[in-house]
């Protein structure tokens, strides 16, 4: 969804900044879909940085 979400505005914005702005969330997708499909399906954070532990738990 965040994927077509990109797409979209990146193809109906009428300005630069709109057309630009997905940018950095496309790059870490591409880098980081593992992390990206942990935080939302298993609500767990393999990094251990945003405080939840790599079990799901709140830190």
């Amino acid at each position: 969804m965040l994927e077509e979400l990109c797409d979209l505005l990146k193809h109906t914005s009428l300005c630069g900044l709109g057309q630009s702005a997905p940018n950095p969330v496309v790059s870490t997708l591409r880098s980081f879909a593992e992390e990206y499909r942990a935080h939302i399906d298993d609500h767990k954070c393999p990094a251990g940085v945003c405080g939840r532990e790599e079990n799901g738990e709140q830190q």
